[in-house]
């Protein structure tokens, strides 16, 4: 038979090797918690992603970087990123960077509850590299629209907090060569949580804009008054491919789509 000393030193040497394979196990889980490869990461969540596309991963889920990163068909490059390592009890805190051949940004996100906080994200977007034309026989956008948001609350994927400007700067428009129109912008704000609020204008350049563009989950409305300052014959030129002119040449836009109260008839 066992005495109680035996029996007690054996009890303590299967503790001390439970203890210290529950150390070694605690260690090597900490391990992958600091230096968790992003590479790993991303095979563990690409079936969760299908529209989005990645080339070469470096670095850790923490600090890394992804190249040829496309999302949707559309080319983000190269995005880096820095990733609060709270995220593993659920607080999201996020820095990143983004630099491709159609735009290049970056800015904070972080999760409360079921809100998606974003601050000082900042974007600039090349618009001759939008696939778009605008009105016949088809102009073609030039110039950087630069985007600043200071505040961004979004809940179920529609903004209720929304604070920033967009600017179009040396905004230039390619009808049968370069067209400048100066500097075009809009301040953006939400109404109520439920409405986003584009305010549109110029700087005193060649394009005298005025106008309001809201969007909400009922529709959209866009009005606006477009007119050549000076009477710059090209910018004219350019307004008449974008709709008919009054007799003083301002073109008057007003369109909608949905049930968005108090739209433009």
């Amino acid at each position: 038979m066992y005495s109680s000393a035996g029996l007690w030193q054996a009890g303590e040497a299967v503790i001390g090797r439970f203890l210290r394979g529950l150390l070694l196990v605690l260690l090597i889980v900490a391990v992958l918690v600091a230096f968790f490869p992003a590479s790993w990461a991303w095979r563990l969540a690409r079936d969760h992603a299908p529209q989005l596309q990645v080339g070469a991963l470096h670095g850790s889920v923490w600090n890394g970087r992804a190249e040829d990163v496309v999302y949707a068909g559309m080319p983000l490059g190269e995005v880096d990123w820095t990733l609060s390592r709270l995220a593993v009890f659920g607080h999201l805190r996020l820095d990143a960077r983004v630099d491709g051949p159609l735009l290049r940004g970056d800015g904070r996100l972080q999760r409360r509850g079921d809100v998606l906080i974003g601050r000082d994200l900042h974007a600039v977007v090349h618009a001759q590299r939008l696939p778009i034309t605008v009105g016949s026989p088809g102009l073609q956008p030039m110039g950087d629209v630069e985007i600043d948001i200071a505040r961004l609350h979004v809940r179920d994927r529609w903004p209720q907090q929304l604070d920033g400007t967009v600017s179009w700067q040396a905004a230039l428009a390619d009808a049968q060569g370069p067209v400048s129109l100066g500097r075009l912008h809009a301040r953006l704000h939400e109404q109520a949580g439920t409405t986003l609020i584009a305010t549109l204008g110029d700087d005193g350049g060649p394009l005298a804009l005025s106008g309001q563009a809201q969007v909400s989950l009922l529709g959209w409305r866009l009005d606006a008054r477009l007119q050549a300052r000076d009477g710059a014959t090209r910018v004219r030129q350019v307004l008449s491919h974008l709709g008919p002119l009054q007799q003083d040449g301002t073109l008057i836009v007003r369109r909608q789509s949905g049930a968005l109260m108090g739209a433009a008839r």
